[in-house]
């Protein structure tokens, strides 16, 4: 029997509710009813251009939100392929806007720009050369969970025979909802590590139909601008610096990457780019949230958790807003935050006051692709039956990091433009100041942070207030 002295009572960990973000934002009231507000029925809904992994199709929440006409995917095809068309109707017309402002004085994208343009009039096929999207369920859950983040809907799915929890006459509810449940949302999905012309081509593609929010919550691979960080010389004196050195690049590709830098810039002056601002306790985020700055409409979104204190992986310094999020353990010389609910927690050599219980178990629910892909798999080893619900757990996801504030900032700047609260043709600079004008400061001993705010003020979920 173990001695009672040393006995550890972890205390269980807290049920909590998957909308809980959205609360605390002010969006949803405690019983879930919108905060005061009631989405009016515009000509157009608002479109958010989400640049990232593909999206899963066929997911309840999400099926009413996607633009299936506009989704496009560049990881399969140079120009881009369209996943969700017949691949043998040709395009009709795209409205496409005017984006000469946004390559002014860039060549390359200039060039790419009348490239894409050719490829995107009516009459050309929704695939080139028939190549298959590469939007599989294999590629899909990051996207997937941001994109529920910004614009789920609640839905109701039928079931199979085999009923479900809660089933009533064949449909079971599904209740989840992102930030702007009434917003349209255009995946433009890439490759895991793509160059900088596919990145160069999906911010144009993002401009070209006329996106209002644009998010991308992920990093890219610059080498000039991620550089990975090593020591300069290991224990025998022997330098490190080749090793971490970019690999050779041509001339053009130098020039292509500094061109995008620019290209997002630009046209975060015609519609605001929220970023994610990295997982890492980067001093001044990842790129291209690190472009952020008072002249541009680049948003670079940090982290915080259900207490409110900032995660303890989120970048900290540069940042324009912070956002819920998942929380993460830390044990180093800056900070100690550990969960104490976790079953092998030992206190042996933890200060006591465990950074005076900051860390939050609450997790970010999102969407995730039904069945065997994505981040929470069936228990089932076949495809999901056509149109029937036989699980929902596949459904649902944990997620975090500053992807998912980012993305829940990205539906709040969404939610805002649907409420008539801005609008795209004022410029991403207003559309930013528009958000900080609804951010609401935490507590001072938490820094700078501030999270945005429909209405009142944040709501901590239960079980979490310090």
């Amino acid at each position: 029997m173990p001695d009672a002295a040393t006995t550890v009572i972890r205390p269980p960990y807290p049920a909590h509710d998957a909308l809980w973000p959205l609360v605390m934002m002010g969006v949803l009231t405690a019983d879930h009813a919108p905060n005061g507000w009631t989405l009016p029925a515009p000509a157009r809904r608002t479109r958010v251009a989400l640049i990232d992994t593909s999206v899963a199709d066929g997911h309840p929440n999400l099926d009413p939100a996607l633009s299936r006409d506009l989704a496009f995917d560049l990881f399969s095809t140079r120009l881009g392929a369209f996943p969700w068309r017949a691949s043998d109707a040709p395009l009709d017309n795209l409205q496409l806007g005017d984006s000469a402002a946004a390559v002014a004085g860039l060549p390359h994208c200039t060039a790419l720009l009348v490239a894409l343009k050719a490829r995107l009039r009516p009459g050309q096929m929704p695939r080139i050369g028939g190549v298959r999207p590469a939007t599989r369920a294999t590629f899909s859950a990051h996207g997937t969970a941001a994109a529920g983040l910004i614009a789920a809907r609640p839905a109701r799915a039928r079931t199979e025979e085999a009923h479900l929890p809660g089933d009533t006459d064949g449909e079971i509810a599904l209740p989840f909802m992102g930030v702007d449940p009434s917003a349209e949302l255009v995946p433009i999905s890439t490759n895991f590590d793509p160059d900088p012309e596919a990145l160069i081509l999906a911010f144009l593609y993002a401009d070209l139909i006329g996106a209002d929010v644009i998010v991308l919550p992920r990093i890219l691979p610059d080498p000039l601008r991620t550089v990975p960080e090593m020591p300069a010389h290991d224990i025998d004196g022997t330098a490190f610096a080749d090793a971490a050195a970019p690999s050779p690049l041509g001339q053009k590709q130098w020039e292509m990457w500094d061109e995008l830098a620019q290209l997002i810039v630009n046209v975060s002056l015609r519609r605001p780019v929220v970023c994610a601002a990295g997982n890492a306790n980067e001093e001044f985020g990842i790129y291209p949230a690190n472009l952020a700055a008072d002249d541009n409409g680049v948003i670079a979104v940090g982290a915080v958790n259900a207490r409110g204190w900032p995660c303890s992986y989120s970048a900290a310094s540069g940042l324009t807003i912070w956002g819920p999020s998942s929380d993460g353990e830390r044990f180093d010389r800056a900070e100690v935050r550990l969960d104490v609910r976790r079953h092998d927690y030992d206190p042996v050599g933890v200060p006591a006051d465990n950074a005076n219980h900051r860390f939050s178990p609450f997790s970010l629910i999102a969407t995730d692709v039904p069945g065997r892909g994505g981040y929470a798999a069936s228990p089932f080893p076949g495809p999901e039956p056509d149109g029937d619900l036989r699980e929902y757990g596949s459904y649902y996801c944990r997620f975090g990091g500053t992807s998912g504030a980012a993305a829940l900032v990205g539906g709040f700047l969404s939610l805002g433009r649907s409420l008539g609260h801005w609008d795209r043709d004022d410029g991403g600079i207003a559309a930013r100041d528009w958000l900080l004008s609804r951010s609401k400061p935490l507590a001072a001993e938490r820094g700078d942070a501030r999270i945005p705010v429909l209405s009142g003020e944040p709501v901590f979920p239960d079980d979490s207030t310090p």
